[in-house]
């Protein structure tokens, strides 16, 4: 029998046999490039919306006739009416943006769950390649109408955009390898997100600085069409909710439970996901399990403790020691490329070598290899066999660079998830020591250094992910996904609202760098609660 879109074929590992090819333009390879695709496309225009809204600005003031021309040669739009118009007409921007965002996350998981996963993804450029268009005519008209339209058209969203393409990547991520190596996966991903975004950010810039005004939206225009037509096309089919999951991974016998949910008529059904996070009880009626409560209190105060350093260093650049739109470029791809390289290079190193550290060794026993039938015979089976994550020379260039197929088997998860759950808690203990320094930061090399050191203590959120789909079943990971991805968004939303204004609190009393002291502190109370998580004693009952 031959394997189709509809038919689920899996070996003991849980993965279908599709994802399992080897090679270099692998499903993992692809996801991962994919990513970065869309991370560059998404950054491109992010520095060159904020100098187009200070020239529409500038246009504007000097169109009024109460506004006489400007003699000198200096910047005409250095005037503190155009620097504060142009902020407020950006903060709207920014609450259009982050309001449709999070209704993205909404109507992504309805898609998910009705459509599967790589229409998913193709709706999250489609829609926003049409908002590029509006774009490059708004630089076209410019003035306030070019203002208007870019405002706007944000709305447009809401059907696809940044947080519904990372929604489907982790989920397609979460699909795509084993269950054991999920967590260096994610990290692996975020990384390769972190690294579209500086790639982004610095060739958005050079092409507004070299070019023209809309060269950055003309472009940006052409990555998503293209885009649109790899995901489309390289991606692979994934049915709504995912492949079968196993009953019992620990036995070859091929029982799997209905992962695919049912179709919901409305998209805020999505709601519906963050039951995830209610206390749940034991399946024998003994207690409730506060774990994953727990859990998802502690990610939304990680996301609190992380979200705004990087704008709170481009703010303290520019206020105190005056860095210009170019050097906070450079400084913001810094920061970056550094989390890229933790994330993509040492993350997975750290998440293997861990397990191993945690991991007691035992002895060999003899698999009870099941008999080979006319549909499998001959399909990988072995954890060597599944998709590698990066090579590390040539030679290995399909093999595992951080060995994870010599860590526990699949069948342990409790020791892997252990050591994640451990490294989610002191990695916030650390980025606490090094928010909290920067409060005696003193000149500029030290945010320079602070933008450079900062990433070492991330992947709390890919941590994060890993931990939480180790403790929901298989078939709930589409909605694990959904409910952390809302979270952290609404983390975000509140970490901009509160230390936005605290910064500014802080600026005007003459103590701004004490905004550094108080993520510290958030820092540690996310550690706080994180140190309370315990993993399941035994089965929960189903919600």
């Amino acid at each position: 029998m031959t394997a189709t879109e509809a038919t689920p074929l899996l070996a003991k590992g849980g993965i279908h046999e599709h994802l399992r090819r080897k090679g270099f333009f692998s499903p993992y390879r692809r996801v991962l490039l994919a990513t970065f695709l869309l991370s560059t496309t998404f950054a491109f225009t992010a520095t060159p919306l904020f100098y187009a809204y200070r020239i529409f600005n500038c246009q504007e003031y000097y169109d009024d006739p109460a506004h006489p021309p400007y003699e000198g040669d200096g910047d005409a739009c250095a005037i503190r009416a155009i620097e504060s118009g142009t902020a407020k007409d950006i903060a709207l921007m920014i609450t259009l943006t982050t309001f449709s965002g999070t209704l993205n996350l909404i109507v992504t998981t309805w898609q998910i769950k009705n459509w599967g996963l790589r229409k998913a993804i193709v709706n999250q450029t489609f829609w926003p390649a049409l908002r590029n268009l509006t774009q490059i005519y708004a630089t076209l008209v410019g003035n306030r109408l070019g203002i208007t339209i870019m405002q706007s058209t944000q709305l447009i969203t809401i059907l696809g955009g940044g947080a519904g393409y990372l929604l489907s990547a982790n989920s397609y991520m979460a699909e795509v390898v084993e269950p054991e190596e999920r967590t260096a996966a994610f990290g692996v991903l975020a990384g390769i997100a972190m690294l579209g975004v500086a790639n982004g950010y610095v060739c958005g810039g050079l092409s507004n600085d070299y070019i023209n005004l809309s060269a950055p939206f003309e472009i940006t225009f052409c990555l998503l069409v293209g885009s649109t037509f790899f995901t489309a096309l390289c991606l692979p089919y994934i049915p709504p909710g995912g492949f079968p999951v196993k009953k019992d991974p620990n036995t070859t016998n091929a029982t799997y439970e209905d992962s695919a949910p049912k179709k919901e008529e409305s998209v805020f059904a999505f709601l519906h996901c963050l039951k995830i996070f209610f206390p749940a009880t034991y399946a024998d009626g003994k207690g409730r399990f506060w774990g994953l409560s727990l859990l998802g209190f502690g990610a939304f105060w990680s996301v609190m403790a992380t979200a705004y350093v990087p704008l709170m260093l481009q703010l303290t650049a520019t206020n105190q020691y005056g860095f210009t739109a170019g050097k906070n470029g450079v400084l913001m791809s810094s920061n970056a490329l550094s989390r890229a390289a933790f994330l993509t290079l040492a993350f997975p190193r750290i998440i293997a070598h861990g397990r191993k550290l945690l991991t007691q060794p035992t002895a060999a026993v003899a698999p009870v290899l099941p008999p080979a039938e006319e549909d499998t015979a001959g399909l990988p089976t072995e954890p060597s066999s599944f998709e590698p994550y990066e090579a590390t020379s040539p030679e290995t260039i399909t093999e595992s660079p951080v060995n994870l197929q010599k860590a526990m088997p699949p069948t342990d998860k409790k020791h892997g998830s252990a050591f994640d759950l451990a490294f989610l808690r002191y990695s916030m203990v650390i980025d606490a020591g090094l928010v909290a320094l920067l409060v005696f930061s003193s000149n500029s090399g030290h945010i320079w250094a602070g933008a450079l050191i900062l990433p070492l203590a991330s992947g709390t959120a890919p941590a994060c992910k890993g931990v939480l789909l180790d403790m929901v079943p298989g078939k709930n990971k589409s909605d694990a996904l959904s409910a952390i991805a809302l979270v952290e968004t609404t983390a975000m939303i509140t970490t901009v609202a509160l230390y936005g204004g605290l910064f500014a609190f802080l600026s005007d009393i003459g103590y701004p760098n004490l905004v550094f002291l108080f993520n510290a502190l958030t820092a540690l109370l996310s550690a706080f609660v994180l140190f309370a998580v315990r993993f399941p004693r035994g089965p929960l009952a189903e919600r």
